[in-house]
């Protein structure tokens, strides 16, 4: 995850140092939340509150090199109206036509219809194409959008799930990247970056007391 701006549009975005155990191993732009005071990676499918994202490298190991690696304090970036990003979702489809495009639900692990509609699918040949529904069924999800390439199996497709979208992702074990996932996982999209096949995301709730659930 990377801190892009603030909900107000100011792009200048500061850090500050919060108490860490010495061996808790945490990399830069990992998603963080406090426990018992002390600042932990946030859960894979954390839906609690949110403290923000690390702000540097903190690997729990001394370092000569860094004499903070294994130091009580890491730099946050903790602003409650952070926007931050992060890769796209991708998937592997496994068929489709002019158009439907279709997933093995172990693909794209989400239970809940149409939580993907007004989204965007990009082909692997770039080419985007909104989503006017999304169906579930036990071993097959399928993406409805307007007519044009037919997917074939194993085409890689990239998701950008809809403004306001939660509850369909996850994090991965460095809490960095997106996974697409039942999980309710306490973080927003507000945005994407499609030139740079980003996703803008917010916490949902904030540690510091803000609950951002205007948009869900």
């Amino acid at each position: 995850m990377k801190p892009i701006q603030n909900a107000g549009g100011h792009v200048g975005c500061t850090a500050r140092a919060y108490p860490i155990a010495y061996n808790t191993a945490i990399k830069a732009g990992a998603v963080v939340k406090l426990s018992a005071g002390l600042v932990v990676l946030a859960g894979a499918s954390e839906a609690g509150a949110i403290l923000g994202i690390a702000a540097e490298n903190h690997p729990g190991t001394a370092d000569a090199l860094n004499l903070r690696a294994d130091g009580t304090e890491i730099l946050v970036y903790d602003n409650p109206e952070l926007v931050f990003e992060c890769k796209a979702p991708t998937f592997a489809a496994s068929g489709g036509s002019a158009t439907t495009v279709t997933a093995a639900t172990s693909a794209v692990a989400t239970t809940t219809g149409d939580i993907f509609n007004g989204g965007i699918l990009v082909s692997p040949t770039g080419k985007a194409r909104m989503v006017t529904d999304f169906a579930n069924a036990s071993t097959t999800n399928t993406f409805t959008v307007p007519s044009g390439e037919t997917a074939a199996a194993s085409d890689v497709y990239t998701l950008y799930p809809p403004i306001g979208c939660t509850g369909a992702f996850a994090l991965d074990t460095d809490r960095i990247s997106l996974i697409l996932s039942t999980a309710n996982l306490g973080l927003k999209v507000v945005g994407y970056d499609m030139d740079r096949g980003m996703v803008k995301l917010m916490a949902v709730l904030h540690s510091l007391g803000v609950q951002n659930k205007d948009a869900t």
